[in-house]
């Protein structure tokens, strides 16, 4: 076959499909041309984890698989489901990022399925499809023409954010928190939420406490009273045990409940988060790194 793979898998073919066993763990039948084989090139793996990184692949790969089936079946919901679980494992996997467009376009979320199509070419530039690019950007600009302003202003403040211009995402909520008497509770809070991870992302953790609070005010999450734990670890205020628990957050930020857990001598709860990081992650990068440190 004209794909390389690491020495402890074996491989089925039949004709122009493989299979790829390891432990009795196996893919679906795949093309040989297909990029899973360059996750798994020699260079991708962590060469301290080989059987468990090369585990978690197949796994991922397998996920991926049955999201693109469900969106061919047209359940995009479930497919966005299993979408979502190869995403947490991977935030740049180009192809979830690719379908997970397909779904958002197929259920009329024109703008959030145009964010996915260009993270995706960003995270692997073959998967560009000029096509398909101009017909998302032609209904996406009709959707956002469609919006009130207040709408307008949290999806320009989220694509914003998407860029990693924070600046300019918090102008952007901050004019639409100006009518918050519109939002019900549970928007608002969210509202809040994303203005102060944007103050978060420029180091600003005094006002993003105040965001966090008022958040907390509004509705109680487990989102703002992690983040509020976590803007006054790093101002040195007092901590409040309320933020422990194993929260739906970004790895960095599981990463950086743990250290605050460990610090606090919550040893117990630091090392499950750790754990379950370290059978999600296996990039040989920045949060690997910091991970195998807190473990020690």
């Amino acid at each position: 076959m004209s794909c390389n793979i690491p020495g402890e898998l074996d491989c089925e073919a039949s004709g122009n499909l493989v299979r790829i066993f390891i432990d009795g763990l196996s893919t679906y039948w795949i093309g040989r041309d297909d990029s899973f084989f360059e996750r798994i090139d020699e260079d991708n793996l962590n060469q301290e984890l080989r059987i468990k990184h090369l585990k978690k692949e197949i796994q991922i790969k397998n996920t991926l698989d049955n999201g693109i089936s469900l969106f061919k079946s047209q359940k995009y919901a479930k497919a966005i489901e299993k979408l979502d679980e190869v995403l947490f494992y991977d935030s740049e996997y180009g192809e979830a990022l690719l379908f997970k467009s397909y779904c958002l376009c197929c259920q009329g979320h024109y703008v959030k399925a145009l964010r996915h199509y260009r993270r995706a070419v960003r995270a692997c530039k073959s998967l560009k499809d000029i096509e398909y690019h101009k017909a998302l950007l032609a209904k996406a600009n009709d959707e956002r023409s469609n919006f009130p302003k207040l709408k307008q202003n949290i999806y320009a403040g989220d694509e914003h954010f998407a860029r990693g211009e924070y600046q300019e995402a918090i102008e952007s909520y901050s004019r639409a928190l100006q009518d918050s008497s519109r939002f019900k509770q549970k928007i608002l809070s969210k509202l809040l939420n994303k203005k102060a991870t944007a103050y978060l992302k420029l180091d600003d953790f005094t006002e993003a406490l105040e965001c966090f609070k008022e958040s907390l005010d509004v509705e109680r999450s487990d989102y703002a009273i992690f983040g509020r734990g976590i803007c006054e670890y790093e101002l040195d205020l007092d901590i409040d045990s309320g933020f422990r628990g194993f929260l739906e957050i970004s790895k960095r930020q599981m990463l950086k409940q743990a250290s605050v857990l460990k610090d606090l001598g919550y040893h117990e709860d630091s090392m499950r988060i750790l754990k379950f990081l370290r059978e999600n992650h296996f990039k040989n990068d920045e949060v690997y790194k910091k991970m195998a440190m807190l473990m020690d």
